[in-house]
């Protein structure tokens, strides 16, 4: 399932960043497929990885068995905790996965710390990149502190309608998505369908009326 959330598809590298990369030895581009845990917490980051094309999903697991996705590296995006990381010596502090196959760019430690100090394209990249993700995680704090789980939902239809408005999603998928049980996601979904809002089916979430959502 790849999800169009609002933190994807940013595509910020500067194409005469990427023509570098390319040049470099040291570079290789590496393929992964879908379902792949690419680093877990604890991991020592051996490598930076630019996505060309695909995704990856960036979450936190709690101890009850949840998980708060944080977010998502897309087309031309890095992690910036891998990032931070390499540049602070220090264990990954979450976990990522592969959500689609994943085209990209291996880019090694020790290049990631000496282009911050002789490449400027590449440390303005590196700079956009942790103000952009500072930016998806504020909004995500935001949301978790002063907004209720159904206004959060419809929030997360709307976002995910943007571009179809059939989903091909499940309800677990939501709750991951959300720090959420599926229980009380299908829960709101029910409600949702009563109000003529969406219409549900297995597997599959069809945005019927946007404005009900956008109440």
């Amino acid at each position: 399932m790849k999800l169009d959330a609002e933190n994807v598809n940013h595509s910020i590298i500067p194409v005469e960043l990427l023509h570098f990369l390319q040049q470099q030895n040291e570079v290789r581009k590496i393929t992964v497929p879908a379902g792949f845990s690419v680093c877990q917490s604890g991991d020592v980051c051996e490598n930076l990885v630019l996505v060309l094309s695909g995704q990856v999903k960036v979450f936190r697991p709690a101890e009850t068995g949840r998980s708060l996705t944080l977010y998502y590296v897309s087309d031309n995006e890095s992690c910036i905790l891998t990032a931070s990381c390499i540049l602070n010596n220090t264990p990954f502090p979450a976990f990522a996965e592969t959500v689609t196959s994943v085209s990209a760019l291996s880019i090694p430690p020790n290049k990631v710390r000496q282009w911050m100090t002789t490449e400027p394209l590449w440390r303005d990249y590196i700079f956009s990149l942790l103000s952009l993700r500072m930016g998806d995680l504020i909004e995500l704090v935001n949301a978790l502190a002063f907004q209720g789980l159904d206004r959060r939902l419809a929030n997360w239809l709307l976002q995910q309608s943007d571009n179809a408005l059939m989903m091909q999603v499940t309800h677990q998928q939501i709750a991951e998505e959300l720090a959420s049980s599926r229980e009380v996601i299908s829960r709101l979904l029910k409600n949702f369908e009563e109000q003529g809002a969406v219409e549900l089916a297995r597997g599959r979430i069809k945005v019927l009326n946007k404005a009900l959502l956008e109440v």
